[in-house]
């Protein structure tokens, strides 16, 4: 349930370790399933935690927050303006206050996407590689949602790496589909500086799909909750509002439409914990009151 963000934290976890620090500062919205991971892996590993978190402060607790709470992360807020405009030098803030304290700190890109995070989608994929060999499955494209764009940076490093010619699809979620391509691209040319590869680059090749962000992220229109009732009715699959419910929405109207032919992988990169503060949202499908 820990979704996607687990597997980036192995490799950034490890790397702060090897630096010595002692606390790790991220940054994400209230609800931020990294945030929460990153939280709880504080915990595991003894670290503190300090989180920057995009909105105000809500007057309840509930979902990924109220276990950012209960890891014992500390909760800092952040105006939406300004966590768009003055992010780096906030979080640099954070770091600068844990150096005073006579910490070390360790900061951790937005969604764990960074060249040391996607690696963890890298050893993914190799992962669905050998899986789907042995199950005998051919997959024309593996689909996902996508916000910092990690995820798809090394699954996409992965494929080339593997010269598995597997197409690696996106949902975006929260920028523009030449914003995702171009933070994608970005980690990519990371990975080759920080690896010593030499992976092209090329933003016009990487495939994020931009009709189902709706009115932003973590603002979901009905045809997304349908979408989740039906998931979780038909398949006993959990979907959330932010993430899955709309790579979820994408992947069958697009293959209705007849633009995913062949088989595709949906790669579920969790969410669960933030779909309770949707359920009002959910109530029309609820027998109960």
């Amino acid at each position: 349930m820990t979704g996607n963000k687990v597997r980036k934290l192995e490799y950034l976890i490890a790397d702060a370790e090897a630096t010595g620090a002692d606390t790790l500062i991220t940054c994400g919205g209230v609800q931020s399933n990294h945030c929460r991971a990153t939280a709880l892996a504080s915990a595991r590993f003894g670290h503190r935690c300090i989180l920057l978190l995009r909105g105000d402060r809500p007057g309840r607790l509930d979902g990924n927050l109220l276990l950012d709470n209960l890891a014992g992360a500390d909760c800092r807020f952040i105006p939406e303006e300004e966590y768009f405009t003055s992010l780096q030098p906030r979080l640099d803030e954070l770091a600068a206050e844990v150096r005073a304290a006579g910490g070390t700190p360790y900061i951790i890109a937005e969604g764990g996407s960074d060249p040391v995070g996607a690696w963890g989608y890298v050893e993914a994929l190799r992962e669905m590689r050998t899986q789907c060999a042995a199950l005998g499955i051919k997959p024309a494209r593996i689909a996902h949602a996508t916000g910092s764009g990690g995820t798809h940076a090394g699954l996409l490093a992965g494929t080339m790496l593997e010269n598995w010619g597997v197409e690696i699809v996106s949902a975006a979620i929260c920028y523009s589909r030449d914003e995702t391509a171009r933070r994608v691209a970005a980690i990519l040319q990371g990975m080759n500086a920080r690896h010593g590869l030499s992976l092209p680059v090329n933003p016009a090749n990487i495939t994020a799909l931009d009709g189902y962000i709706g009115e932003g992220y973590a603002k979901a229109g009905s045809e997304v909750f349908d979408l989740i009732a039906e998931a979780a009715r038909c398949e006993g699959i959990l979907c959330d509002p932010v993430y899955t419910g709309k790579a979820g929405l994408a992947i069958r109207e697009e293959t209705i439409a007849g633009r995913m032919p062949g088989t595709t992988i949906f790669l579920h990169t969790g969410g669960v914990f933030g779909l309770f503060p949707f359920r009002d949202k959910l109530s029309r499908f609820l027998d109960w009151s």
